[in-house]
């Protein structure tokens, strides 16, 4: 990819710029040949666990939550952003040199081409799911009614949904900057060990490329269609979930702040000293994981929106250093981000992890374990607690963040009983 009259990103003729693409070439030379292997690892897990994700999070104690509904949205784009590169490594990377099987024909690189635009129509989806997300809930917190318009399901599906239209419509410009070519002087044909095929066959080769059309005018339709991917594709979405991430934890620390003067907590465990810390001991794990999220978003995401950027201004330099020296990693980048949901949630959660072995073990299996884990008493005591949370409030269902109410919510569900309706959803977040 040249386009002429570009700005030189790097100076060749410095020592110190050769020593660093001289790096840069050991490395990709190390990492290339393990990439396609690493990358169907994660696939297969991420399908796996996204997958058990969608059924946790479709549970009806689970699904009737706006922000449930929001990480039951990722995940599907997650799956299929794994199933497309899933395909795509398999086909290009692990098979290539397969002999007998030709690599580049032309209904393989249609799927190619459809490969880069719904990956990118995908991962650009999630991220602008997990801006919503943190919308909604920074927006639960500042309403006064426990049961608000931001909580309702019926809201969050017409949020996703609206997010998949305009990300599509943003997308197309995608399928208008690559074409598909035949390459001149080129043809594939079968060893001679292969069998099925007919004396002196061949095949036509074809190759991906920047369109005509796009590289007028000094690439200005490609370099145009860059600096939205970097700019409204990664970098906006990123520093608004900066925001908005930075805006609930403190939100949550006041609410932490008013809890303790409701539960007349000795003014020695304030909460300048455990910030993150809740009543009972235990570590706020939503404030957490929070702060986890925000940093997978920013260490996958943010790189490659500041990588967009560059191409759009050095277009030749960065195609052919950058990216042909790190493009593996910053595949394995978002393949990582869109794995990572269920580890967190699972770590994180002890509502999500009931709900999850209520899922994956038969119900007549959790009933007995459920029996001989907890005592009568502690049994009794669980089932009182859930009849008081039901009458308090029977269309509100908690978030997959949300603590286990019979570990954290237990001893002081008196008191937020009596409480006006703002600390009743503190317990939310």
């Amino acid at each position: 990819m040249e386009c002429p009259h570009d700005a030189q990103l790097f100076d060749t003729d410095s020592n110190s710029t050769q020593a660093i693409l001289r790096k840069l070439a050991h490395f990709q030379r190390w990492y290339q040949p393990i990439h396609g292997y690493v990358c169907v690892l994660i696939c297969v897990f991420g399908i796996f666990t996204n997958f058990v994700h969608v059924a946790v999070l479709s549970r009806p104690n689970m699904r009737n939550s706006a922000v449930n509904c929001i990480l039951t949205a990722v995940a599907v784009c997650d799956i299929g952003t794994m199933a497309s590169y899933l395909i795509y490594i398999i086909h290009f990377v692990l098979r290539r040199n397969n002999s007998c099987t030709p690599t580049f024909t032309h209904s393989w690189l249609q799927f190619l081409l459809w490969h880069v635009v719904l990956s990118i129509t995908l991962h650009t989806t999630s991220l602008w799911l997990a801006v919503a997300m943190a919308f909604i809930r920074r927006m639960t917190l500042r309403v006064t009614a426990l049961n608000s318009q931001w909580q309702r399901p019926k809201f969050a599906w017409k949020l996703c949904l609206i997010i998949y239209i305009i990300v599509f419509i943003l997308c197309i410009p995608n399928m208008l900057v690559h074409e598909i070519a035949k390459v001149e002087g080129h043809s594939w044909k079968p060893s001679p060990s292969c069998k099925g095929f007919p004396t002196n066959y061949t095949e036509p080769v074809y190759t991906f490329m920047v369109s005509h059309a796009a590289t007028i005018n000094n690439c200005r339709l490609f370099k145009w269609n860059i600096w939205m991917i970097g700019i409204l594709f990664k970098i906006i979405p990123c520093i608004l979930l900066i925001f908005l991430s930075f805006g609930l934890v403190a939100k949550i620390r006041d609410a932490e702040r008013h809890r303790r003067k409701l539960t007349s907590v000795p003014s020695n465990a304030s909460t300048d000293s455990k910030p993150l810390k809740k009543k009972n001991g235990t570590p706020d794990r939503t404030t957490l994981m929070l702060v986890v999220i925000l940093l997978v978003f920013l260490i996958t995401e943010f790189p490659q929106g500041i990588i967009s950027i560059l191409c759009a201004i050095f277009t030749t330099d960065v195609h052919k250093y950058l990216y042909f020296y790190i493009g593996d990693v910053l595949d394995l980048l978002s393949l990582v981000n869109s794995s990572v949901n269920f580890v967190l949630y699972c770590v994180m959660s002890s509502r999500y992890r009931q709900t999850f072995w209520e899922v994956i073990i038969p119900s007549w299996a959790y009933a007995m374990w459920t029996t001989r884990r907890g005592s009568p008493t502690e049994l009794s005591q669980l089932q009182m607690n859930n009849s008081l949370r039901l009458g308090r409030k029977q269309s509100y269902t908690p978030l997959a963040t949300e603590p286990d109410p019979g570990r954290d919510e237990e001893c002081s569900f008196e008191a937020s009983m009596s409480d006006n309706q703002n600390s009743s959803r503190e317990h939310q977040l």
